[in-house]
């Protein structure tokens, strides 16, 4: 009964908190048993109102409620204590508050079980059963609370792994996910989980990527788009190039970040674990201190519980988990909003930061330029806008650099396609300006133009010169757009307290451009070194791609990646952002601030518990049962405290709960 009323059962997997919480009911119910039996030994009113009469019929039933309360103690301390005393036996904790804790509850046996066979004295049975009951109760409220916690993060991982459909020849063959191997070509059907990641070459889909995204809503994918392990498609059939399986999957190298992060304890619970690491040593002579006063005072029995009572109100069950429950579920709340935390320490920095730097490309604009205009100068008009641009895209077919993707882009929608007849020979990369080559025999070049000094240092998008047999015939001006929501990102962080900067390596001109477009300061000319050293000072948040921002990333106190950037720059930042967009970013930070300001609360208390419940004890005025209460109360209020983090509800418009 008590295992069916834990829910400890194989399907639901149960783990430490279902095992302690089965022991802990059918304890408690035996506990229940012992007091009714230790009504008879509160006073004789109760026994004449039985019809036990006087004298011997007293007695008797006074030696029947010792002997049924001593029996049933048996089986509780077999369940409860035997447990504890291996633990510490185990792990060789001979001054720890269990063992005090068990020393006590002995002790008041044997003194019950003297008592009790001299047919003289007090018993304590009630008192060490439920001392053992309410302390149990305790270490499972702090176990449950872990394993939630824990399992919060876990759950939101896929776990169903589907027989793989690979192509071979004219057909396919079903083989295991981990016969998969980089290079080959998969198929993905509605409702599969795909298990490695990869690029689309064929069909298109609606895919669902909530379990590692968070996101609400299938995104449409096609060919040439990454596809993430663990995601489903929905509505069509895909073909996939695999880029990576086992380990290399970013769905692998998340679930072992979760595990690091899980491990990692923070500043604050470090500080919570070296008060407790302190409080021993006082707790252990206070408890000598009390018993040797109170055995001069009022003998033995009474110095006992007393100190008994010492330990009990000064067990750390609370300052245990006071801090890290908060940060674990600040934790999994983020990853259900689609922001992976690497661990409590990286939300405790988010919480004090009082700087923040954000990249231009990819980050507050989006990650492709776009074609705005083409002059054609004098040379130039012989060939008309139409032949500039097919010779310029031409040139740019074998560049992967966002310039040449905006050329071939403007190309494909002028034209449809790019001029024929074109050939390219000789192409080459001139490192830092452009590129160069023979099209039809024509030396064709593109290059950074920095030709008016307006354009140089004034406001004004990027410009490339397109020159033929060494003779200017084109100028292309393009800019990244800003993203959709970087003007209200911009104004709730700047509603935080920040004052948003942004580094870029983009010239003066973009740079001017966007610092008017948004109202912020803009560094231009940023190289990656530029960007590390800026945001190395203490207290600062680096917002950027994962690209060229992987030193800047490192550097930061805290290093976020927005999406995009996530299988680049997994292992460098501190916080990967997995759906597009910023607007998950003023977000975590108000989370972070929350769950910091409940953890630094429940720390807070947990301290003022201890220091006041201290002083009642040492004085003899709390009884173990109550200790033990209070102790159970102040574990009960941490846990409700800290769970308000899930209270907190986001005020951006994009930042909601997704399917995962």
């Amino acid at each position: 009964m008590a295992h069916h009323l834990a829910g400890d059962d194989d399907d639901e997997g149960g783990g430490a908190a279902g095992r302690l919480l089965a022991r802990l009911v059918f304890a408690a119910f035996l506990s229940m048993g012992v007091m009714v039996f230790s009504l008879s030994l509160y006073g004789e009113g109760w026994a004449r109102s039985m019809g036990a009469g006087e004298g011997e019929g007293i007695e008797a039933l006074r030696g029947l409620g010792m002997l049924g309360a001593g029996l049933l103690s048996v089986p509780i301390f077999l369940l409860l204590g035997v447990p504890l005393l291996e633990a510490v036996v185990r792990m060789r904790r001979w001054l720890s508050s269990e063992a005090l804790i068990l020393l006590g509850v002995l002790a008041s046996l044997t003194i019950s079980f003297w008592n009790m066979a001299r047919g003289e004295g007090h018993v304590y049975f009630e008192t060490a059963s439920f001392v053992l009951v309410l302390v149990t109760l305790g270490r499972w409220l702090e176990a449950s609370a872990k394993e939630k916690a824990s399992a919060q993060l876990r759950a939101l991982l896929p776990t169903r792994v589907d027989p793989v459909a690979r192509l071979v020849g004219d057909g396919e063959e079903s083989i295991d996910p981990g016969e998969v191997r980089p290079g080959d070509r998969i198929r993905a059907r509605p409702g599969e989980v795909v298990p490695v990641d990869g690029v689309v070459i064929e069909g298109r889909a609606l895919v669902d990527a909530s379990p590692l995204t968070g996101e609400a809503e299938p995104r449409p994918v096609g060919p040439g788009d990454e596809v993430v392990a663990g995601s489903i498609p929905t509505d069509g059939s895909l073909v996939l190039e695999v880029t990576a399986v086992g380990r290399d999957r970013i769905l692998a190298r998340v679930d072992e970040l979760l595990a690091e992060s899980l491990r990692g304890r923070g500043r604050l619970a470090r500080v919570a674990d070296r008060f407790a690491a302190v409080l021993l040593p006082f707790v252990l002579a206070a408890c000598a201190g009390t018993v040797a006063w109170h055995w001069s005072a009022e003998g033995p029995e009474r110095a006992l519980l007393a100190g008994l009572s010492v330990v009990l109100i000064a067990c750390p069950c609370a300052l245990g988990i006071a801090t890290p429950l908060a940060l674990w579920l600040a934790m999994g709340e983020a990853w259900r909003r689609g922001a992976l935390v690497r661990g409590a320490e990286v939300l405790e920095d988010l919480a004090r930061a009082k700087h923040i730097w954000l990249d231009k490309t990819g980050t507050l604009t989006e990650g492709e330029l776009d074609v705005i205009a083409v002059e054609l100068l004098a040379a130039g008009r012989e060939l008309g806008e139409a032949g500039v641009i097919a010779l310029a895209a031409t040139l740019e077919e074998g560049s992967e650099h966002p310039v040449g993707r905006a050329i071939r882009r403007h190309s494909r929608k002028s034209r449809g396609a790019c001029a024929p007849g074109h050939r390219i020979e000789e192409f080459r990369v001139l490192a830092g300006r452009g590129v160069e080559g023979r099209v039809d025999g024509r030396d064709v070049r593109l290059t950074r133009f920095d030709g008016e000094a307006g354009n140089a240092a004034g406001s004004g998008p990027t410009r490339v010169l397109l020159e033929v047999d060494g003779t200017p015939h084109a100028i292309f001006s393009l800019r990244s757009r800003p993203r959709p929501e970087a003007e209200r990102v911009l104004a709730e962080l700047r509603s935080l307290g920040f004052e948003p900067r942004v580094l870029t390596g983009d010239g003066p001109g973009p740079a001017a451009l966007l610092a008017a477009e948004l109202g912020v300061e803009v560094r231009a000319s940023c190289s990656p070194e530029d960007k590390r050293d800026v945001v190395s000072a203490p207290g600062t948040i680096f917002v950027g791609d994962g690209w060229n921002d992987s030193p800047a990333l490192a550097a930061a106190s805290v290093g976020i990646s927005v999406e995009g950037g996530v299988g680049r720059s997994l292992e460098r930042a501190s916080v990967n952002l997995l759906r597009p967009g910023l607007d998950a970013l003023p977000e975590l930070i108000r989370l972070a601030r929350r769950a910091s300001g409940i953890a630094r609360w429940n720390l807070a208390w947990a301290s003022a518990y201890n220091a006041i419940g201290l002083a009642l004890a040492i004085q003899g005025k709390l009884t173990p049962v109550v200790a033990a209460a209070i102790m159970v109360v102040s574990s009960t209020v941490v846990v409700l405290q800290a769970r308000r983090v899930l209270e907190a509800r986001p005020q951006s418009g994009s930042f909601q709960k997704g399917a995962g």
